[in-house]
């Protein structure tokens, strides 16, 4: 058997190799022991001494987990702190740390502009102009981190107070621009968080849901009326601002380029219609709108828009979309009742059918039961086989507008001073006698009223 021999001059270099390693190895720091102990000193020490900590393991471990550990707890020791000078020393001192973190680890997508921002949003510190700062740039650079409603309303907020300031530091395109950008961003987390409220909704249908589900649900309609809420603000500070020609020019100017963007033609739509810029270019996007990617709204708007014209067919004919597109039963049942009230006297068979399912879709539908009364009441000649069947049906539509009280309170007093009218008109207790007709007695209309109605005893 070979034996392997080192010689001299190789045996001293290896002994260097392992010696050299040996003092580095027994010289690199374990970290992750380090940055445990951070976190478990942390709790003892106060702020000066948790800084001073955070200064001496950078040194030692230059992780990027080393900043994220400290940004967290020194953030809870900010909120925690009492109003006082030496809050605004920790806010300082936090507010260097994300700026640290962000020029080592520049690609880091800890949102750290963000942070930085709110933490000075929050406790009052830094000026609007600087804030705005911070949170353009982070709109810009990490987007999907604004999930927020009241993120993005604070930033909406400083879009504006930089357009109204006296430098005058946005021009009138820049902030609709900057709010149109806003607007789409709330539109779509808004749509995720409805996606998900609908699929639990929808689970709860077939079983039971988890403690967990329903804290989920209930999460995702409190969030779904804040982003309600940002919306509203963004309308509510275009109306102060923007007037119909400003709002108009911007959108016809961005039309052709989103003809197929289905959320800015949703934005521009709704935008155009809360500002009443009733123009060709609203009725135009709407259509587009509607054509793409038709929704309850959409179909709505564009019923609206034909009422106005005095187009029934199309009014009918976008309430039914609108109808069957919305899942909301109340809703549902407004829109049932609009088509009813567009049919009216011109087609009553129609108006009935759809006045019955504004009923059958929301039961306490009051407003309802007294279109149908006062439709029965109109159509006192159209059936009945003598002059005493006729007038019978005020009986029919009496008992109707009763009906609209019990399911309505709110209706009572109206549904009730209606009945009376209709009791007024219909056989008197002298006139059952002479038509030798009793009470309890049925009448059957074969016509398109297809009810029946008991002689009342008087």
């Amino acid at each position: 058997m070979t034996k392997f021999r080192l010689n001299r001059n190789s045996a001293l270099l290896l002994l260097t190799v392992i010696l050299n390693c040996s003092a580095l190895f027994a010289q690199k720091p374990n970290c992750s022991q380090k940055l445990l102990a951070f976190e478990e000193g942390s709790k003892e020490q106060d702020f000066t001494e948790v800084y001073a900590s955070f200064l001496e393991l950078k040194k030692l471990c230059p992780e990027e987990s080393v900043f994220i550990a400290a940004e967290k707890i020194l953030d809870q020791r900010v909120t925690s702190a009492s109003a006082s000078d030496a809050k605004n020393q920790m806010i300082q001192k936090l507010v260097a740390v994300y700026d640290e973190h962000d020029k080592v680890f520049p690609n880091n997508k800890n949102g750290n502009r963000i942070s930085k921002a709110l933490l000075l949003f929050d406790n009052k510190q830094g000026s609007s102009g600087e804030i705005f700062t911070f949170l353009d740039q982070a709109f810009k650079t990490d987007n999907a981190s604004f999930t927020s409603p009241n993120l993005l309303n604070i930033y909406a907020n400083l879009v504006v107070a930089q357009y109204n300031s006296e430098e005058k530091k946005l021009s009138v395109d820049q902030l609709l621009e900057k709010l149109d950008q806003i607007q789409e961003k709330t539109q779509s987390e808004s749509k995720k968080v409805e996606s998900l409220k609908d699929n639990l909704e929808l689970k709860a249908q077939t079983e039971s849901l988890s403690a967990e589900d329903k804290s989920l649900l209930q999460n995702a309609k409190t969030t779904l009326r804040e982003f309600g809420l940002v919306s509203g603000n963004l309308n509510g500070n275009l109306n102060k601002i923007v007037d119909c020609e400003k709002l108009v020019a911007f959108y016809e100017k961005g039309f052709e380029k989103n003809a197929e963007n289905v959320l800015w033609l949703e934005r521009a739509s709704e935008r155009l219609n809360a500002k009443k810029c009733n123009t060709d270019l609203y009725v135009k996007v709407t259509e587009k709108w509607n054509a793409l990617s038709p929704t309850a709204k959409s179909a709505y708007d564009l019923a609206i828009i034909a009422r106005k014209n005095r187009d029934k067919e199309k009014t009918i004919e976008y309430f039914m979309q609108s109808a069957s597109l919305q899942k909301d039963a109340d809703k549902k049942s407004d829109l049932f009742y609009l088509i009813a009230t567009t049919y009216g006297n011109t087609d009553k068979p129609k108006a009935r059918e759809f006045a019955k399912k504004a009923i059958q879709a929301k039961p306490s539908s009051g407003k309802s039961y007294i279109f149908l009364a006062q439709l029965y009441a109109n159509s006192s000649n159209d059936c009945g086989k003598d002059d005493f069947d006729k007038r019978a049906v005020y009986w029919l539509a009496a008992t109707t507008a009763k009906q609209a009280g019990v399911v309505e309170p709110a209706l009572k007093k109206s549904a009730d001073q209606l009945m009376d009218d209709f009791n007024k008109k219909a056989p008197s207790k002298k006139e059952i006698s002479q038509a030798k007709r009793k009470a309890g007695e049925q009448i059957s209309y074969d016509c398109w009223l297809g009810e029946s109605v008991s002689i009342p005893k008087l």
